[in-house]
């Protein structure tokens, strides 16, 4: 009974703990905070938004088109009727949903390609390397423009080229952090232990590279976010009626002149939540960073 009550209260004590280094990441900078805010809000929006929007996102109404922003209708109507805030609302979800794609293929691919080729070494890592090199080779948005070009206009397809553009900067990263925890002694003990490779990347490194992984995606989110909307604005991406951010902007840039909101809102939206999950990222990388907080980013034998 003694035993149990030690596990029962030690999950109380690691949600106490947690409480408080999110505290002390709020308060040890303003623009920690202000970068939470937005993000939380994002993240909000993207779960309710839907459920909050005063009107249906696709619904047309061709007597209410090109209304300037109103209490009927806050951020203005599009050439079609459709409610605008509605349908920055229902992009955040899109854009939120797409982002988690992009970074969830990139890091699971990247992050575990990376350590098996640091901690392999020898041919195998020569090979990755070298393919890495060759996407890094190309111009980022250039490379995913001709992906989704040559795959064909949808926001699948832009998820898809993303992926490919962002895996290999995980790669490196994870590869680069491998290279500098492969000789310590807790790596070459489970060597000598009989462990097998993937035992050793599962139980030894993984917690160790994820740290650094998590700031990087952190930062890439709003990365992630904004070549999505570029690629939908230049027709590669989301198609209509899809209310994502960068598509709206599209429809909206040749009516900047007679009805600015449009293309306004949706952009400002876009800038802010990019903005917030930059500082977000900004500010764990200042945090988690070994070299500025021993503490938090110890090595994990």
């Amino acid at each position: 009974m003694i035993a149990g009550a030690v596990r029962d209260d030690a999950v109380p004590r690691r949600w106490r703990r947690a409480l408080r280094q999110t505290g002390g990441f709020l308060r040890a900078s303003r623009l920690n905070a202000l970068g939470a805010g937005i993000v939380a809000a994002v993240v909000l929006l993207a779960v309710f938004g839907r459920a909050l929007a005063p009107h249906d996102p696709n619904h047309l109404d061709l007597l209410a088109a090109l209304k300037p922003p109103s209490s009927a209708h806050w951020f203005g109507t599009d050439n079609l009727g459709r409610d605008l805030f509605s349908r920055v609302l229902a992009g955040a979800r899109i854009s939120v949903e797409v982002a988690v794609i992009i970074l969830g293929l990139s890091v699971a691919f990247g992050t575990l390609l990376g350590i098996v080729a640091g901690l392999v070494g020898g041919l195998l890592e020569e090979i990755v390397m070298r393919v890495t090199d060759l996407f890094l080779a190309f111009p980022a948005f250039i490379l995913a423009a001709a992906i989704a070009a040559t795959l064909g206009p949808s926001l699948n397809h832009t998820v898809l080229a993303l992926a490919v553009v962002f895996w290999p900067w995980y790669t490196r990263l994870a590869r680069g952090q491998v290279l500098a925890l492969r000789e310590r002694e807790f790596v070459l003990a489970a060597r000598v232990a009989g462990a097998g490779t993937m035992w050793i990347v599962l139980r030894h490194l993984l917690r160790n590279v994820l740290p650094i992984v998590v700031v990087q995606v952190s930062l890439d989110v709003g990365y992630a976010m904004l070549a999505t909307s570029a690629l939908s604005f230049l027709g590669l991406g989301a198609q209509p009626p899809t209310p994502e951010w960068g598509a709206i902007i599209t429809d909206g840039r040749s009516f900047i002149q007679t009805a600015w909101w449009w293309p306004t809102f949706p952009g400002i939206a876009l800038a802010v939540t990019v903005l917030g999950f930059n500082l977000l990222g900004d500010g764990l990388r200042d945090w988690i960073d070994p070299r500025l907080r021993g503490s938090l980013g110890g090595l994990q034998e």
